[in-house]
């Protein structure tokens, strides 16, 4: 059985520094196994990265998961306005059981978190979607 609908991840905004945001997306069936040759990167063991995409103010992220009950399920995070321009070649995305951090690099030495939490401000533009997760918590990294 197949879910066609994309779940939008729940997340937690981090800020490393002046130059550097860590943004964890929760996806809870994700498995992860060692990259070869590079054993010390993980990649999706029961998922596949559809879509990773970074532009200068934006970012797009898709993943299908296949669940134990091998139902498919399509997480997806797309944010067409960051709070600050960053420097798409430099930003990645790290896996680890049960959710990915992606890290974004900013142009500017600025703050983001008063931008992301001000209610005079437009914050994060977030695609809207039904299928929202629940609020997450940032695991150890």
């Amino acid at each position: 059985m197949t879910d066609s609908k994309p779940i939008v991840p729940s997340f937690v905004v981090q800020e490393e520094g002046s130059r550097k945001v860590l943004v964890y997306l929760n996806i809870p069936e994700l498995k992860v196994k060692r990259s070869f040759p590079n054993f010390i990167k993980k990649v999706p063991a029961n998922g596949e990265q559809r879509t990773l995409n970074f532009q200068h103010q934006s970012l797009t992220f898709t993943i299908h998961v296949q669940t134990k009950t091998r139902e498919s399920k399509v997480y997806s995070l797309s944010v067409a306005r960051l709070p600050g321009k960053i420097r798409p070649e430099q930003c990645f995305i790290k896996y680890q059981r049960g959710g990915c951090w992606a890290t974004l690099i900013k142009s500017e030495q600025m703050s983001w978190m008063n931008r992301i939490c001000d209610d005079f401000t437009p914050g994060l533009d977030i695609q809207e979607n039904d299928n929202r997760m629940n609020e997450a918590s940032a695991p150890v990294e």
